[in-house]
């Protein structure tokens, strides 16, 4: 992913070569949920990268899933630590060796336990669930190597995955079929990804679903573009809409629950995928873009069920849906 010079195969060993530009990483073909990954690394000279865990294609790899934090040195930084989970946890103590000698490096992931060995050392011991800078992360994805401009060798990896436990309901897997449609925009759907095009106007599943739920979707939209996401829609009612508009300068930026909590922040921009993570029971709602929590509220109003809404609200313009996904949750535990 990025710069195809960023790793290369030497001496039977995988390089991170330190070519630019940033954000370059190496992964794998399929995604993991748990599994037990072990490998060797050996830093050539200054470095600092790391070991991506649960990463997505699009978006912030590091903020969606997780990083494990490495670096040639031996000195405290605390979570920018070598054996740290960036930003997030200083490892329990430094164990790593000096650049230009091997390291064994061992990570379980088995939800909610996150466990990282550095040359036999346990340096994280973590309950995700529990972390709360943690535990809306993503729980799947892909394993992979970072390269921010430095060199290292990795040799020995090794992943064996273990039983995953997550369960989702895909919203596109029915197609068209599955939905139905107010306003004048035209839709298609291709790939497990809804596009609207045109006039304005909604796709809306016909399935109705009741929180507490989460609802993952991955956003794009045309410069300039507007749109949005609804759940607990019924009949005319297009619901309660998450705003997807990348200005900085709007009433109700991306993340946005519309007219009702404004997103303290942009953490997204057009043209380019974004992660919406949309957790909803009765009057509660929360809203992640990208990994950052933008906005919440306990003052929705009922009914406290219905369909969930596509929106397409850009004369002439385009957006697009993908992947969008839902999964019955525990409330309290977020």
């Amino acid at each position: 992913m990025g710069t195809p010079d960023a790793f290369k195969v030497e001496k039977g060993m995988i390089l991170s070569t330190g070519a630019s530009p940033y954000p370059s990483w190496l992964r794998t073909e399929m995604p993991y949920e748990n599994f037990i990954l072990r490998l060797e690394y050996q830093t050539l000279g200054w470095y600092e990268g790391g070991i991506l865990i649960h990463a997505p294609v699009d978006g912030p790899a590091s903020k969606l899933g997780l990083q494990v934090h490495l670096r040639h040195d031996r000195l405290d930084y605390q979570a920018r630590s070598p054996g740290a989970i960036y930003d997030i946890a200083a490892p329990k103590s430094l164990a790593n060796f000096g650049s230009g000698k091997w390291n064994q490096c061992e990570i379980l992931c088995d939800w909610p336990h996150l466990q990282v060995m550095l040359n036999g050392v346990k340096v994280q011991d973590l309950d995700v669930a529990t972390n709360p800078s943690l535990r809306y992360r993503l729980r799947k994805g892909f394993v992979g190597l970072e390269n921010i401009g430095c060199r290292a060798y990795f040799r020995n990896v090794e992943i064996k995955p273990l039983p995953g436990l997550e369960e989702w309901t895909s919203l596109f897997s029915n197609g068209l079929g599955g939905m139905y449609f107010l306003g004048d925009s035209h839709w298609k759907v291709s790939d497990d990804t809804l596009t609207g095009e045109g006039p304005t106007g909604f796709a809306l599943t016909k399935a109705a679903f009741k929180g507490p739920f989460e609802l993952q979707v991955w956003v794009k939209t045309c410069v300039n573009g507007n749109g949005g996401v609804t759940f607990n829609a019924s009949g005319q009612s297009t619901g309660t809409e998450v705003q997807c508009f990348n200005c900085p300068d709007s009433t109700n930026p991306t993340g946005s629950l519309y007219d009702i909590a404004p997103a303290d922040r942009l953490a997204s921009q057009d043209g380019v995928w974004f992660l919406l993570q949309i957790y909803v029971d009765g009057p509660n709602a929360m809203v992640l873009v990208n990994g950052e929590k933008v906005s919440s509220t306990d003052q929705l109003k009922a009914p406290y069920a219905g369909t969930i809404g596509f929106q397409q609200h850009t004369p002439g313009g385009r957006i697009e849906y993908r992947g969008a996904r839902i999964r019955q949750i525990h409330w309290r535990s977020l």
